[in-house]
């Protein structure tokens, strides 16, 4: 039609479909002078702008922003109702009803509302007085002024393709005698229709996400096997050969664009992304948990003249996001090197990584002035920085501008609103920005392109696109967790109700809507996609418009033999359907594609050593004073892990499978523990010239006893990070230090018992004085925790033990291994080295139950001097104890035979060897 002679305003549901008209009547040669094309927002903007009181009209992120600081603002106002009224007001505002209620709100005489709806009202109330002061207006309050302002001429009005109109666009065209408005419905109000003739309707079924992207190559790939392109003398612009309308289309996107393009495909994506999902938007948040986290400093007691450490709740993974982002400024080698100092250090302070955040970073500043207030300059800083980032891709550049304008648009409004920076940064979590790209084959320029090969979009994008945008469309996720059809009932939708103003439209009709035009875009192919399975293996169902779709090609809705399959498809619907499994996980990867097979590597097998590596079992040693040990030289414990597990061993030991973080468990409170109780001993006896602890001097063993915590305490945050400090960064932490305390102090009581015709002689002994000593036929080092002695040159080693289980008694080689070995090596050596008669090898649990185990001669020790012990099971009574060492070693020296020969199978002795495993995955484990 000539739109010129027909209409003076033409209104469409968005600006892109605006646009698309003008264009199509460009084409056709229609004359659009003197005709408004364009939306009924930014119509009426336009109006308000001519004919209105000189007001602004509010925008969304000002009504949520001065909502919130009103609801903060009233102590009787309940968390939550600002986003209500914000609701409300975007709804309703301008309606009679609605200000009505208002008003009667602020008068007290409303009934059949709630207490907390009246707050509701109130709100708006109070939201109405701030616009005046502020000189804005409500959009819809602006639209009931506005009809009476306009002037009284005769305006032809054609509303297309639209929706039903709400109720505020009802009274705005009643009120106005003047406009004469011609409203052509959108298709599809009624429910989807069988397919165009001419159009093909198929389905796909992958059987679960992860065969979805390479489905969807296929189909991609036979659609674009036609040589010609389409689009020509369509009134329609064409928009891709193939588009897809997806829930994530930038999930779908990143998942085949890049493949697709190797491919010689140029693919686009348009659709929206959450701000927290931009790169700019992940790295501010990260930067504003680090640096706006809760702090405190936690003085814990016994710290003496040294300061407290600094306890601050900040997650170094935070910071480590950021430092690896884009707007840090660091180069990754950098970031990675922060990321393991931070991680190292469990005390370090806050401020002293801001310093050298500074020093480091040329972004720091800026971006850390936003993470605290959205600081306006700021975020302009950041905007040029982008700018500069020419070794980004422009669609990169622009996702990330769009990301700092949401910012800058979010700080405009809390700064109007002066919102504290807390809400304003959930409002900017809640935003989206709009997100475009093309990926076009290696030496084809993207902005050559008249169209695209393939468009990805979400799906009301691709219901704009109009008839015959296509040549095939895809509309995917059609399921009913993606697509529900029910509307979501509100706090906000029941007040309007209850005040009398119901909703217009509903979830199903637009979805309907969307269907009905998702059909009409192609020429050719409409492929219409429903996972079988969801992400949790769930069976899924299809959304409410596609069994709809599916009941237009039945002959008999009220039976169900037709459609009595996996699929739920009559025959009609069955031909050429596109069906791919999760099973083949490389092809699917690869997007179907035959994997392109570089090397065949043989796998490797487990538990087994090459013969070259072999070698390399046990690396050299460096010894104290220097000297490189390149003979195979162990510890104590190291044996006793191998004969635990080889595997474990190799893991734990050879490996170093360790955690990057500092730690506070098991081994940082081991190693306090020892070191406390040896440092106790070394001035029991220098200090005080005592020698064992007794009852008699309880007092003063308790005494040193709490002199000594608190200064290992004190000196934890000073010591090198590599010597397992134990440092408690919250409550939960203090308290098992503090238990830790109770503990060892405890543990005297326990000591006055213990082996009272023993005395300690040497605290933290150097079995090897600094080298290596022979044992099992290797060279060994290490050190025994302790080694008693009496006036007859006899011994009894002891190692301290948070906990204890059956594996460190003697009695577990019944059960066919040797159990815990470690203090039995120790007697061995001490023999050798010292001269001294071993009989005993202990282990002494300081924790909560205080108890000892391991070996013993029961024809020298007293079962009374050894309390709280399963006596049976550590006695050696019926011969030498020497030949309970000589075993020992002889077993121990087997087995090392086979660890230098590479044996590392995994062979756990026990269940409790795999408790600790970093293994995780091993075929052997137990328990």
């Amino acid at each position: 039609m000539d739109t010129m002679n027909a209409y003076d305003v033409v209104l469409l549901p968005t600006m892109g479909q605006a646009v698309a008209y003008r264009k199509a009547a460009a084409t056709r040669g229609d004359a659009l002078f003197g005709v408004t094309v364009s939306t009924f927002e930014a119509w009426v903007a336009d109006l308000w702008e001519l004919y209105g009181d000189g007001r602004a009209i509010a925008s969304r992120l000002q009504r949520e922003a001065l909502l919130r600081v009103l609801c903060d603002g009233e102590q009787s106002c309940a968390c939550g109702l600002d986003r209500v009224a914000a609701a409300c007001v975007a709804e309703a505002a301008g309606l009679p009803a609605f200000e009505a209620a208002v008003a009667d709100a602020g008068e007290g005489v409303l009934a059949g509302v709630g207490a907390a709806e009246v707050q509701v009202l109130r709100l708006v109330a109070a939201y109405y007085a701030r616009l005046e002061e502020l000189g804005l207006v409500e959009y819809g309050c602006a639209l009931a002024e506005l009809a009476p302002a306009l002037p009284a001429r005769s305006v032809r009005v054609l509303f297309e393709d639209a929706a039903p109109l709400s109720a505020a666009q009802q009274a705005f065209f009643a009120a106005c005698g003047s406009l004469d408005v011609t409203v052509h419905a959108a298709g599809g109000n009624e429910g989807p229709v069988r397919a165009p003739e001419g159009v093909r309707v198929r389905f796909a079924f992958p059987s679960g996400q992860y065969a979805w992207p390479a489905l969807l190559a296929d189909i991609v790939r036979a659609a674009v096997d036609d040589d010609g392109r389409a689009g020509a003398g369509h009134d329609v612009p064409f928009a891709a050969r193939v588009v897809v309308a997806a829930s994530n289309p930038a999930l779908l996107f990143e998942q085949v664009a890049t493949e697709l393009s190797r491919e010689g495909l140029a693919v686009a994506l348009r659709g929206r992304r959450r701000f927290v999902d931009t790169d700019f938007g992940r790295a501010l948040l990260s930067l504003r948990r680090f640096s706006c986290a809760e702090s405190g400093t936690a003085h814990i007691a016994g710290y003496g003249d040294i300061a407290a450490c600094d306890v601050e709740r900040w997650c170094r993974a935070d910071l480590a996001d950021w430092a690896l982002s884009p707007f840090s400024g660091l180069s990754r080698k950098a970031a990675f090197a922060l990321d393991a100092d931070m991680r190292a250090d469990r005390s370090i302070d806050r401020q002293a990584v801001r310093e050298r955040l500074g020093r480091e970073s040329s972004a720091f500043a800026s971006m850390e002035r936003v993470a605290a207030q959205l600081d306006a300059q700021g975020i302009a800083e950041l905007v040029a920085a982008v700018h500069r980032m020419t070794n980004r891709s422009e669609a990169w550049r622009a996702e990330q501008l769009a990301a700092l304008s949401a910012a800058d648009r979010v700080a405009s409004a809390a700064k109007l609103a002066g919102l504290a920076p807390a809400a304003a940064f959930e409002l900017l979590e809640r935003a989206q920005v709009d997100v475009s790209r093309i990926v076009a084959p290696r030496g084809v320029a993207a902005a050559g392109l008249p169209y695209p090969d393939v468009l990805i979009a979400g799906q009301e994008d691709a219901a704009a696109l109009g008839r015959g945008a296509c040549e095939v469309l895809v509309a995917a996720d059609l399921t009913s967790a993606a697509y529900p059809a029910a509307d979501r009932e509100t706090a906000a939708s029941a007040l309007l109700e209850k005040l009398g103003i119901g909703r217009t439209d509903s979830a199903l009709a637009r979805q309907r809507r969307a269907f009905f035009a998702l059909e009409h875009a192609p020429l050719r192919e409409l492929v219409l996609e429903r996972s079988l399975n969801d992400a949790s293996a769930e069976p899924t169902y299809a959304c409410a418009v596609l069994e709809e779709f599916i009941d237009c090609y039945r002959a008999d809705l009220t039976a169900t033999d037709d459609i009595d399959n996996v699929y739920s498809l009559p025959a009609a619907l069955q031909e050429g359907m596109l069906l791919r499994g999760e099973d083949a996980l490389c092809e699917n990867r690869m997007l179907g594609a035959k994997p392109q097979v570089a090397a065949r590597v043989a796998a490797p097998v487990t538990g087994a050593l090459s013969k070259a590596a072999r070698q390399l079992v046990v690396l050299p040693r460096v010894l104290q004073g220097g000297e490189v040990l390149r003979e195979p030289c162990l510890s104590p414990s190291q044996i006793e892990s191998y004969l635990e597990c080889p595997y474990k061993w190799f893991a734990q030991r050879r490996l170093r499978l360790d955690d990057l973080d500092e730690g506070f468990g098991p081994l940082e409170m081991g190693d306090f523990a020892h070191n406390v109780l040896h440092s106790f001993y070394k001035h029991f006896a220098e200090d005080l010239g005592q020698c064992e602890v007794t009852a008699e001097n309880m007092a003063q063993a308790r005494e040193l006893m709490a002199d000594v915590l608190a200064r290992h305490k004190a000196l934890q945050p000073h010591l090198r990070t590599s010597v397992n400090r134990l440092i408690p960064t919250s409550e939960m932490e203090r308290r098992e230090l503090a238990e830790l305390e109770a503990k060892l102090m405890a543990y005297l009581d326990y000591e006055a018992q213990l082996l009272p015709t023993f005395w300690p002689a040497y605290l933290e002994y150097d079995v090897a004085a600094g080298g290596a000593v022979e044992y099992a036929g290797q060279k060994l080092l290490g050190t025994a925790d302790r080694i008693d002695v009496d006036g007859d040159g006899r011994c009894v080693v002891i190692d301290y033990k948070g906990s204890l289980s059956g594996a460190y008694a003697l009695a577990v080689r019944e059960q066919g291994h040797l159990g815990k070995v470690q203090a039995l090596i120790y007697a061995q050596v001490v023999r050798r080295t010292l001269g001294l008669d071993p009989v005993g090898a202990l282990y002494v649990c300081y924790g909560r139950v205080k108890r000892a185990t391991g070996a013993y001669d029961g024809r020298v020790l007293e079962n009374a001097h050894l309390p709280n012990m399963k006596h049976k099971d550590c006695m050696c009574a019926d011969r030498p104890f020497a030949d309970v060492l000589d075993e020992t070693e002889e077993a121990v020296a087997a087995a090392l035979e086979r660890m230098l020969a590479g044996d590392i199978e995994p062979r756990p002795a026990t269940p409790e060897a795999c408790k600790w495993c970093p293994v995780s995955s091993c075929s052997k484990r137990k328990g």
